[in-house]
């Protein structure tokens, strides 16, 4: 076995920690975390602190650690003056605040991205008088916000964005001295269909799956040239619509992102090895004896939920007896609002279609359990 570099300590920070420690303890990395939950598996897995103003609390709190470097996940890069903050604290495995508009902007994406060949949804800052167009926050995350758009004024928070129908994915890369590499792509798991509470909302992802050799060209090229003509560096992600033999990108994730726990290879040690060249090695990553294909999906509270320990003994059962696990458990005693995240549930299995419908009948399972326990 490769022995580990120099011990690191890493503070990971974001709204949901818990898929990114634990990809980071399977790398042998000590952690420590900060997060809006909090939630009782995260706690067990790393010294953790939920803090009362986030993310405005991350810098005085970062400070407070004996973290050697700090990474950050899901949300966190539409904050770039709370990470330029805590730049200045601890060094961050991860693009820098300077660098977020040039990857986040979807005015500026689309400019760059259909000036070098590539394909992008109209986007515009004024309301769209006709066809199906969406109105999408500028610091989107998580589909979070994302309607329908009807005719209304501008809005100067929002960009309208034609519809483009198709399936959606996740593609998980690491850029590596200025090399992009493909890692896998999850189908993701989205909308009203998959029981969110809005329309547009992510609730998981499938995969790794297989893409035709004309897709995986047009995402390896797409890779190439967001590494070349930004910061891109680590792990990053890009959410996109295939149609057909079609790509069309929707944003990009300057970070690890929630699909990525699923990919069959250790995902943390490729995004050391970006910032900390003693993490290097040679040999594939690979993960023997992982699963051909992995699945995870967000269950949201259809009503307000009172967490006990006996409530999750029986959602605990209830996951076992589908053959999936639960993970993000809250903590006893915590009242979790309709249609906030409730769980995450996580299986495999040796194909897609069965993985998906692991997910949807144990959702639907813990869904009545929760009503009888009413």
């Amino acid at each position: 076995m490769t022995p580990l570099p120099t011990p690191l300590r890493i503070a990971v920070v974001g709204s949901s920690c818990r898929a990114a420690v634990a990809c980071l303890r399977r790398s042998g990395v000590a952690v420590v975390a900060a997060d809006q939950f909090a939630d009782a598996d995260l706690r067990l897995m790393a010294p953790t602190s939920q803090l009362d103003h986030y993310p405005h609390d991350i810098p005085a709190w970062l400070a407070t650690t004996d973290a050697t470097h700090w990474m950050y996940v899901g949300g966190l890069e539409n904050h770039p003056d709370v990470v330029a903050a805590a730049a200045e604290i601890r060094p961050l495995l991860g693009v820098d605040a300077p660098a977020l508009p040039a990857i986040r902007d979807p005015l500026l994406l689309q400019s760059r991205l259909l000036a070098a060949g590539f394909r992008f949804p109209e986007t515009q800052v004024e309301p769209p008088a006709a066809d199906r167009w969406i109105s999408k926050p500028r610091s989107s995350a998580g589909g979070l916000h994302i309607r329908d758009c009807a005719q209304s004024a501008p809005n100067v928070d929002v960009v309208y964005q034609r519809f483009v129908p198709g399936r959606c994915f996740g593609a998980a890369f690491v850029a590596i001295a200025g090399k992009a590499q493909c890692l896998g792509v999850m189908r993701q798991l989205i909308g009203r269909k998959w029981k969110t509470p809005q329309p547009f909302q992510y609730a998981g992802s499938i995969g790794p799956v297989q893409l035709s050799p004309s897709q995986q060209q047009q995402l390896q090229s797409l890779a190439d040239f967001l590494v070349e003509t930004t910061s891109l560096q680590g792990l990053f992600g890009v959410d996109l619509i295939i149609r057909g033999d079609e790509l069309w990108p929707l944003e990009i994730n300057p970070r690890f992102t929630a699909g990525m726990e699923l990919l069959p290879i250790d995902a943390m040690r490729l995004h050391l090895s970006a910032w900390l060249p003693e993490w290097r090695k040679e040999g594939p990553d690979r993960k023997s004896s992982a699963p051909a294909i992995g699945g995870k999906r967000y269950l949201y509270a259809p009503c307000d939920v009172a967490w006990t320990e006996s409530l999750e003994g029986i959602l605990q059962q209830t996951a076992a007896e589908m053959s999936l696990k639960i993970a993000d458990i809250p903590m006893p005693g915590v009242l979790i609002p309709r249609s906030a995240p409730l769980l995450t549930l996580l299986g495999s299995a040796a194909e897609l279609g069965v993985v998906s419908n692991r997910l949807r009948n144990g959702a639907k399972q813990m869904l009545q359990r929760l009503s009888s326990e009413k």
